[in-house]
């Protein structure tokens, strides 16, 4: 009976050992799986686009303008698309964009945080006020609108977080998108669009 009973509960030191093998067990699958996600899982960079960016129109009016007014703000619309090509999402914080018109800041917005999930693509629109007061303001403005086209910079700033297999890697992402654009002052087209997109991991 004594055998018996013996034979079927193992002794402490033979379950610290069983116990003791599980962790170890635990720590080297853990490693296993670490290596295998910074090798076949490698984090890739997020890639944004910027599809389009429109003037959706004007408001406001001059203070003390009298009769007539004069628009003191324009809207522009900027749809950004970003993919993320990795098997895990990507968190990203609300996203800031600058415009500038001849390396002079002009205006900016703030576009809402957001998750782009696995090897998908989500687009927003960001609204961004510009300063027409302030354009008014460069002298070499008038003649640029004068000669039909008026040339501006945006620069788009998105910051992240991709996490792999549940957060056990985490990449800190930053997104940087600048453009130059020419806006058509006859109907208010976006033309010559070109952009340059950098990325820190």
């Amino acid at each position: 009976m004594d055998t018996d009973d013996a034979a079927k509960s193992p002794s402490p030191r033979l379950r610290v050992a069983l116990l003791a093998c599980g962790i170890a067990s635990a720590a080297v699958a853990a490693a296993v799986l670490l290596a295998v996600t910074l090798t076949v899982f490698r984090v890739r960079e997020p890639v944004m686009t910027m599809n389009a960016i429109s003037v959706k129109g004007f408001g406001g009016a001059a203070p003390g303008g009298g009769g007539g007014s004069s628009p003191l703000w324009m809207t522009v619309v900027a749809d950004v698309s970003v993919r993320n090509p990795n098997a895990a999402s990507l968190r990203y914080a609300g996203s800031k964009t600058a415009v500038y018109y001849r390396a002079a800041r002009v205006g900016g917005a703030s576009g809402p945080p957001g998750t782009a999930r696995a090897r998908r693509t989500v687009r927003l629109n960001v609204t961004v006020s510009v300063a027409v007061g302030a354009l008014l303001g460069d002298p070499g403005f008038l003649g640029d609108v004068a000669a039909g086209a008026v040339a501006v910079t945006t620069a788009t700033t998105v910051r992240g977080r991709v996490a792999v297999l549940g957060g056990v890697v985490r990449r800190r992402v930053v997104l940087e998108m600048n453009c130059t654009a020419t806006v058509a002052v006859a109907d208010m087209s976006i033309r010559n669009q070109s952009c340059l997109q950098r990325v820190w991991l």
